[in-house]
């Protein structure tokens, strides 16, 4: 061994006194660099199996949270004999809550369960009424097995079909949901005070029925009744004197070609009718109200005492025909225009 170190030695002195001072600095200098480059790329190796490591957990987590989402909820499989789209739409809207599972709260409360919700609603149009009614009570039923599910999904109903500013709300849809609560073994008979009585408004003034007829006043003071107008149509038209929403209405039917021209030929009218009681405030308010228009204060207050008409925000508006059966209920703009548009479908030249 001894012998091997003198060896090394020898040659390295050798070395050393043929080179020159240049030729060890090079040497030095490179056998430091490639120390460095050395180091740089451990340390990048070492960076990259981490994140590996780390993409692997993340993959790992999802793959896990989209196992648990299926066990949460799996979608029904439509028969492959079933070939017809009406049929197989019904298939799907009767077993869509068949694969969600009332096991886990968390995720009943979470926005996953939401999004089904709001997928469902959204399927419906594509089958017959009686059929979303039957599927609508099924998913009731279905929820009413667990106390936190029909609390949320009585909840979401509530958001998606009934607020007015909901873009998928519809009396329609909400009133075989009020009419399984109002049956249901989960809630009591105080807890059913409110979708009863909703339940009673939804079946007023439905299409194809006589609209409630009621008083009201001018801004001249003249009297006159809602039964009384004579319009092939009759746009009932609520409002509050500050509402931003109703001034924003009454400038799209104000400047609407067909509209004016419907109007001008006493195709359709609007009786546009402040259902509170604050007559100063309409007085002083409602002088900008389109031409044309009947403006109406309903003095007698029985709009809203009596609940003759369920006015959840402004505007509300109903069209009539000519025997003042309701056509729109609670109508949205695009409703109320696409309707007249179709009845009539613009000016003459």
């Amino acid at each position: 061994m001894r012998r091997i170190k003198n060896k090394i030695e020898d040659r390295v002195r050798y070395w050393l006194d043929e080179c020159d001072t240049y030729t060890v600095s090079l040497f030095i200098s490179g056998f430091f660099t490639l120390m460095v480059i050395g180091g740089v790329s451990l340390i990048l190796l070492v960076a990259c199996m981490r994140v590996c490591k780390s993409n692997e957990a993340s993959q790992e987590d999802k793959t896990e949270k989209s196992t648990l989402h299926t066990a949460r909820y799996t979608r029904p499989e439509i028969p492959q004999m079933m070939t017809d789209p009406q049929q197989r739409a019904a298939y799907y809207v009767k077993h869509y809550w068949d694969g969600y599972s009332l096991a886990d709260t968390a995720f009943i409360r979470s926005n996953d369960t939401e999004q089904l919700f709001s997928d469902f609603i959204g399927s419906l149009q594509y089958v017959a009424p009686e059929e979303s009614s039957a599927a609508l009570k099924r998913m009731m039923c279905r929820m009413e097995e667990d106390s936190t599910a029909y609390a949320r999904f009585c909840m979401l109903s509530e958001k998606y079909l009934y607020d007015p500013n909901s873009p998928m709300r519809s009396e329609e849809y909400f009133i075989p949901i009020l009419e399984q609560m109002v049956g249901s073994r989960r809630l009591d008979e105080y807890e059913k005070i409110r979708p009863a009585d909703r339940l009673a408004q939804a079946h007023k003034n439905r299409p194809g029925m006589a609209a409630t007829d009621f008083s009201y006043v001018t801004l001249k003071g003249k009297a006159g009744r809602m039964s009384g107008i004579n319009a092939d149509y009759t746009l009932l038209f609520f409002y509050e004197p500050d509402c931003s929403n109703c001034r924003k209405y009454e400038q799209i039917l104000a400047e609407l070609p067909a509209f004016i021209e419907m109007q001008e030929k006493g195709i359709v009218r609007v009786l546009a009718v402040y259902p509170d009681d604050n007559e100063e405030e309409w007085l002083l308010k409602s002088s900008h109200m389109p031409r044309g228009w009947i403006v109406g204060w309903n003095k007698q207050g029985d709009i809203r005492s009596k609940t003759l008409y369920e006015i959840r925000a402004t505007p509300t508006m109903y069209l009539l025909d000519k025997q003042k059966k309701v056509i729109l209920k609670d109508a949205s703009l695009e409703q109320t225009i696409g309707y007249l548009a179709a009845v009539y479908p613009g000016p003459t030249e």
